[in-house]
């Protein structure tokens, strides 16, 4: 018999991939036909369980969104995912951490500090590969197939930084088709987005693909030299090998690469407090004179303080002019390769993900917001890490038992300046420098096995038993100076430790028909402890532990109506302990700290309800509603010097959030107009671990429109769309700077509109 190529077997994977392109999400038009008409809604395939199954059949709280359904919301990076669905939010611009880092939080639970050896607090995986660093993780999207968001603890199948959940982002692979697609976006603050996907056989078994990417905005407002802060210039690209040699072998190698540019995040002095009086003298009676002659300022610009306090109550736009008299930039350079092997052997398949990561990322700040050179810092970082993951599937007892296993290993290798000139104005004045210069190495060792089974008691019944077994080794080599001076408060210091959790899972499944199953799990978290990098007092860093979540949820799956409605709910139960978060510790003298403490313990209720609504083929809406109850049960000693305490709520959990659509297709004979409208509702909830009444994002309503045509050939289409259409505003990120008397805020993008243009071309 002739061999017949693999790119054209209608092999499982090509009909899941070929499924997902077109699935139901929510907020997406999308409906299975037949030649009778309208059949519903389209089945929704995921790889939360590290194998192949619907959505509706997967006994997780979760949410999957395909390229589509991005786009249809006119999402185009990554932070903005965190306003597709209710109880997560992903931040950018973070304090200390610039406008290329982004914090996740799921349910309440995630880490807002970008540093390494700082741990995120849901995992994010690019096709599989674990990516470790926050910082640079706000990239454009390009050739995306789908997002999977799983809330909740996922340390038994995704290891120990999936304390709040996980967040798996899978691109578009090679099929073995020639052709791709193009298309652009212009719009406001001269924004000019391209991209260009390309793929092509290069023999019966080996297809190519290539995509590339640019991203492209001014700022918002402008600071005292000129600079636009919030500008954006990035440059993606991806390429990818498959090679399938038959049915049951499946090699993809992937490389990309990321440059990026920005011009800081855009905000505000928001509060200002009074100095002691040192301070005081060495600012306002001689840094703010010299720094007015300096700038040509003219009263009363030659003060610091009030007269550079900006605030959503006094003015809308001007917030993002901020101050600064240095050039505030991210600047990151970012590449990675993958090999993934997949191999099936009848009754298990093995699949093998082999990576690696580079990063190289320079933040530099001016964050106090006023002309006066008093807070800089400049923090090159050096990153690369190398992974491997071995996963082994299959079913046994007469298919009874579905089972999978694998072992996960990760090495870790960086270098970090930090640069921190206080009061750096002041050099030409002053007879001393404080300027202080901490050098850090950092490397770190994971490795884990895992098991997971779920025994089928009857057709309808299941049961799932599982654990992972993780061991961490961290190495930190610190070291403090003052260059000018020749001052070494702190000579290079090696600080180790490691850690051995065992994190469990217990879950029972009833599919009481084919449309409705009830779930139940129970499940244990954890994210390792470190050591502060930032610690400029000449004491070593002191370091913190461990964070451990135990997690009991219950939810519902559902699809009614004759396959026209899907809802499912979950609620749960955390209990949060040795919670790490990020403080700013006052020292004296105009000295300050940013530390991670471990805040004591905490208690997390809630619960997401989720709908899909469709019911004809032209016309859906989808939405969801989530709760959260996130108290403090203790606080330790060293929380509490912080600033923290038990009547504090927690970082990043508004009690309500919700998310509403509706999508309307007219069918105007020569084409298709695609009307939709997108709701976002976050209840207010404070930005930083200390409750700072200027860091509370009040409560806020975001509306998105689009409008979208398509010819009848669907080769291609062009839309028109408006975000935040009302023009919200609200603080995204902040911090309290004690003894410089100072708070700044960073805030959201306004009202923006743009057209889009895309192309397919080629077979």
């Amino acid at each position: 018999m002739k061999y017949k190529h693999p790119f054209t077997v209608p092999r499982k994977s090509s009909l899941i991939s070929a499924l997902v392109v077109a699935t139901w999400v929510p907020g997406v038009s999308v409906f299975a036909q037949s030649d009778s008409g309208y059949m519903g809604l389209e089945e929704v395939v995921v790889t939360a369980r590290k194998r192949e199954e619907s959505v509706q059949s997967t006994p997780v709280s979760m949410v999957a969104f395909s390229e589509t359904a991005l786009e249809a919301r006119s999402i185009s990076s990554f932070k903005q995912v965190g306003e597709i669905a209710p109880n997560i939010e992903i931040n950018g611009g973070i304090p200390n951490g610039g406008g290329s880092a982004t914090q996740i939080f799921i349910r309440g639970v995630g880490q807002d500090d970008y540093s390494f050896p700082n741990e995120p607090g849901v995992g994010l995986y690019i096709d599989g590969v674990y990516v470790s660093r926050s910082a640079a993780s706000d990239f454009g999207f390009m050739d995306i197939e789908r997002i999977e968001i799983l809330r909740g603890p996922q340390g038994t199948l995704y290891g120990r930084n999936t304390i709040g959940g996980a967040v798996k982002i899978v691109t578009n692979k090679p099929t073995g088709e020639t052709g791709g697609r193009v298309g652009v976006t212009v719009g406001d603050y001269d924004r000019i987005d391209a991209f260009v996907n390309y793929e092509m056989p290069l023999s019966d078994t080996v297809a190519a693909k290539v995509a590339l990417a640019t991203f492209n905005r001014d700022g918002l407002g402008e600071n005292f030299i000129g600079q636009d802060l919030g500008e954006e210039d990035e440059l993606d690209i991806r390429l990818a090998l498959r090679w399938q040699p038959s049915d049951t072998l499946d090699v993809l190698f992937a490389a990309d690469y990321m440059t990026q540019e920005q011009a800081g995040p855009a905000g505000s002095m928001v509060r200002f407090d009074d100095l002691d009086e040192g301070t005081d003298g060495l600012i306002n009676g001689i840094l703010a004179p010299q720094t007015a002659a300096e700038l040509g300022l003219e009263p009363p610009f030659d003060v610091y303080g009030d007269a550079y306090v900006k605030t959503l109550d006094d003015c809308d736009d001007c917030v993002f002019d901020s101050g600064g008299t240095v050039k505030t930039r991210d600047d990151a350079d970012i590449w990675g390769m993958s090999l993934t092997v997949d191999k099936d052997y009848g009754s298990m398949q093995l699949k093998s993900i082999t990576a690696m990561r580079d990063y190289d990322i320079d933040i530099r700040r001016d964050s106090e917001h006023t002309p006066f050179d008093i807070v800089q810092v400049d923090n090159p970082e050096e990153f690369t890490q190398y992974s491997q993951e071995f996963q082994l599937l299959g079913q046994a007892m007469n298919d009874r038992l579905d089972w999978v296993a694998g072992f996960f290993g990760l090495y870790e290798d960086g270098e970090s300046e930090l640069y921190a000139p206080l009061l750096s104005g002041l050099y030409d004045a002053i007879a001393f420098d404080l300027t202080a210069l901490i050098n850090t190495d950092y490397e770190a060792y994971s490795v884990a096995a895992y098991a997971e089974g779920t025994y089928h008691l009857s057709d309808r019944l299941g049961i799932t038993v599982g654990g992972r077994l993780t061991r961490d080794d961290k190495e930190y080599v610190y070291g403090l100076s003052r260059p000018e001076s020749g001052d070494v408060p702190l000579p290079p210091e090696t600080l180790e430790e490691d850690w051995t959790e065992f994190l469990p899972k217990l879950g029972v499944e009833f599919q009481q028909t084919d449309d409705l199953l009830w779930y139940g799990n129970a499940s244990r978290g954890y994210k390792a402890g470190g050591y502060n990098s930032r610690a400029l007092s000449g004491i070593a860093p002191k370091a913190y532990d461990p964070e451990y979540i135990n997690s009991f949820e219950a939810g519902v799956k559902s699809t009614l109506l004759n396959n026209t409605l899907i809802l499912n709910g979950a609620i749960f139960y955390n209990d949060y302990q040795d919670i790490q978060l990020l403080a700013v510790l006052d020292l004296g003298g105009g000295n300050v700290e940013t530390v991670i403490e471990n805040a004591g313990e905490a208690t997390i209720i809630g619960g997401e309800l989720e709908f899909q609504w469709a019911p004809t083929a032209q016309f859906n809406m989808s939405g969801g509603v989530g709760f959260l109850d996130a108290e403090y049960d203790d606080i330790g000693d060293s929380a509490s010097s912080a600033g923290i305490s038990e009547d504090n709520e927690l970082i990043n959990a508004p009690e309500v959030s919700a998310n509403l659509s509706a999508e309307y297709i007219f069918n105007m004979g020569q084409g298709d107009l695609t009307m939709r409208a997108d709701m976002i509702y976050r209840d207010e909830q404070y930005r930083d671990a200390v409750n700072t009444p200027e860091l509370m994002a009040e409560s806020y309503t975001i509306w998105n429109g689009r409008l979208t045509y398509t010819p009848p050939s669907q080769q291609w289409e062009v839309a028109a769309f408006v975000t935040n259409i009302t023009d919200e505003l609200y603080v995204t990120n902040g911090v309290e700077v004690l003894g410089l008397g100072y708070v700044e805020a960073y805030y959201n993008r306004p009202r923006e509109w743009g057209l889009a243009f895309s192309m397919n071309f080629g077979d």
